[in-house]
């Protein structure tokens, strides 16, 4: 990423912060989301061994994986706005370009990449510091953007906002595990993120589920029925996420 848009990431990345600490992992709704999310990213990777949390934000994966009884955990971050809230969750984080992380060669266990890359400018380069970071042997999980005919214009709509930068960007799946495959095997590919991900996922970016009665009831059943749409054949890659679970050789 060119130093410029690299700043101007960093800026906007500062900016959100304080609204994904204040609205985002705050709401009740937004937070059950996030933690079914969390979820399906750790069954793709069993958390063991030392961790990377590598675009940590606001550190509520490494408190979702502390909830559950693994603290071996290290996050970093390019944002010092998000750091300073993930700071208030555990003091093991670092401030770090993913493009050029400050870790050794083979430190790591396992990554969890989650909407990180579509941020990057130099994607490529990023995937290749995972594959660089993680030991032999070593799994890595990437969530990201996924792009297609029925959620690419609600992106579009939401990148206009002040919460996005101009290095935002959606994936073709088949080029983003390309992409990965050139540095790591991919093992399994999952489509995430329909409906609940849109209404439940981002009130601090798209409130409408505000206006919904019966919130208690809905949004299990939403959560219910983004995992079911998951598993159909064609309508599953229509989701607005794609996870990507991946291992390093152990030649």
């Amino acid at each position: 990423m060119k130093n410029n848009d690299k700043q101007k990431e960093i800026d906007v990345q500062n900016f959100v912060a304080d609204y994904y600490e204040q609205v985002r992992y705050k709401n009740e709704h937004s937070i059950k989301y996030h933690n079914f999310w969390f979820e399906k990213m750790v069954n793709m990777a069993e958390p063991t061994g030392l961790i990377l949390d590598n675009g940590c934000g606001t550190g509520e994966l490494i408190a979702y994986l502390r909830n559950i009884g693994v603290t071996n955990v290290i996050g970093c971050d390019i944002s010092e706005n998000m750091l300073k809230h993930a700071r208030q969750k555990t003091d093991r984080v670092v401030l770090a370009d993913s493009e050029s992380l400050p870790f050794e060669s083979g430190t790591f266990d396992v990554v969890y990449v989650r909407a990180l890359l579509h941020h990057l400018e130099d994607v490529p380069k990023a995937v290749s510091e995972v594959a660089r970071v993680i030991k032999k042997g070593g799994r890595v999980v990437f969530a990201e953007t996924n792009k297609s005919i029925i959620n690419d214009i609600p992106r579009k709509i939401m990148k206009k906002g002040e919460h996005f930068s101009e290095s935002h960007k959606n994936f073709d799946a088949n080029e983003l595990i390309s992409v990965i495959g050139r540095s790591l095997k991919v093992e399994k590919v999952e489509y995430f993120g329909y409906f609940g991900y849109f209404l439940l996922g981002f009130p601090d970016i798209n409130n409408i589920y505000r206006f919904f009665p019966f919130k208690k009831i809905l949004t299990p059943l939403l959560i219910k029925t983004d995992s079911i749409l998951s598993r159909i054949p064609f309508v599953k890659k229509l989701a607005f996420c794609i996870m990507v679970s991946a291992k390093k050789s152990e030649i």
